[in-house]
């Protein structure tokens, strides 16, 4: 638009012309676009029809709580608060290695808290808890009292559990649909949905075991069963629920997940069947209890194994979107391209840390990925922090050179 500069014309300052993006500019919106890295959780949403039906199965949930231990808190308090606290530790630390674990997208923590009180509260309270006791007791009726302490358990929660936690993961993709995208975003927030169904599950069996030993010891009771639970609890529901919700993703894909059908199928299968080994130890053990010690093993080894490729499988989506996001900083000069590849794939930081010469210089190059990584996630939240974390990267790369 020509305009006239004379006789008291406002000057042009070119401010309302597009802003002309560099090449790795352009990356860089186009990830923060498709992958919703930054972007920010609300849970209250009265416009979305997924934030009542989420709220009213947790009023549900929290109903069949009062229900189920309500009765019983006055004769078995203190035997209740021993396993719950020791529940909650458990559950404490292994949230703490789920957010450790997740490198990419860091999920905020508005978003978590909702992942973990689906797991606790309706996941187990509203659905599993009672569809569970139906499926028991029909199949003591159709099979019999031994077929079904072997049998009944991998033929049910697998199914019931899984569905469960599952509806908890569509609830929360309507909920935050930026934010859950990828497979990766899969396996991290169905780990939480499952610890947090580990954790009241575990909680469950303490407090059972209290009630079935008449008073006897209720304390010890307590406690045994919520010590021998916790041992697993990493190998069980989140890692089940992990596999499924990534599997998922999969099988619908995303703006940022490319969608894999066949992908997606074979990792909720996955997750469904070592849950059926797990739940089933002592059937597929034929009642012998080295053999099903050695059933458990080989579940825990061939579930590292599976959810070892999952996390190969969600990897190159990531890997992606953070060269992306980086990429300004390699226009500039700031980054290399030799550092953006060190923070991505095993072998890439393995032969990163090896270059160093010294203990003390491969411990640098740690922390000097880790601060790579941090820029990209400052990069992602436009915060003020993106210029503090540039200097570390600075800092770090002039120690681990020294």
């Amino acid at each position: 638009m020509n305009r006239d500069l004379s006789a008291g014309a406002v000057p042009f300052d070119g401010a309302d012309l597009p802003v002309s993006r560099t090449p790795g500019e352009q990356r860089r919106a186009a990830a923060l676009r498709v992958s919703g890295w930054g972007a920010p959780f609300r849970f209250v949403q009265p416009r979305n029809l997924a934030f009542w039906v989420y709220l009213a199965l947790t009023g549900v949930g929290v109903f069949n709580i009062w229900q189920y231990f309500g009765p019983r808190v006055e004769f078995y308090a203190e035997s209740f608060a021993i396993g719950a606290v020791l529940c909650v530790l458990c559950g404490a630390a292994w949230a703490w290695w789920f957010h450790r674990i997740d490198r990419w997208e860091r999920q905020p923590a508005g978003l978590i808290i909702t992942a973990l009180v689906w797991g606790a509260v309706p996941a187990t309270f509203a659905f599993a808890l009672t569809v569970n006791g139906a499926m028991l007791s029909l199949y003591a009726k159709l099979f019999g009292q031994e077929w079904s302490s072997h049998w009944a358990a991998g033929f049910t929660a697998p199914f019931t559990e899984e569905a469960a936690k599952l509806c908890g993961f569509v609830l929360i993709m309507a909920l935050a649909p930026r934010l859950v995208r990828t497979a990766n975003d899969g396996l991290i927030i169905g780990a939480f949905i499952g610890l947090g169904f580990a954790v009241f599950e575990d909680f469950l069996y303490s407090a059972n075991a209290t009630v079935a030993g008449f008073s006897v010891s209720p304390d010890v009771g307590a406690m045994n069963v919520a010590v021998t639970r916790i041992a697993v609890s990493a190998v069980s529901h989140p890692l089940f629920s992990a596999l499924v919700c990534s599997g998922l993703v999969f099988l619908l894909g995303t703006v940022a997940q490319p969608r894999r059908v066949g992908r997606g199928i074979a990792l909720i299968l996955a997750g469904m069947f070592l849950h059926f080994t797990w739940d089933n130890a002592n059937g597929l053990g034929a009642g012998n209890g080295l053999l099903t010690l050695g059933v458990m093993a080989g579940s825990i080894v061939l579930a590292m194994i599976v959810l070892s490729r999952a996390f190969a499988l969600a990897a190159p989506v990531e890997y992606g979107i953070l060269e992306d996001l980086l990429a300004p900083e390699v226009e500039s000069g700031f980054l290399s391209e030799e550092e953006v590849s060190a923070v991505l794939g095993r072998r890439n930081r393995r032969a990163f840390l090896a270059q160093a010469p010294t203990h003390r210089a491969r411990r640098a190059r740690k922390h000097w990925r880790s601060a790579i990584l941090d820029l990209a996630h400052a990069i992602a939240r436009e915060g003020d922090d993106t210029a503090h974390a540039r200097s570390e990267v600075s800092r770090l790369r002039s120690r681990a050179s020294a």
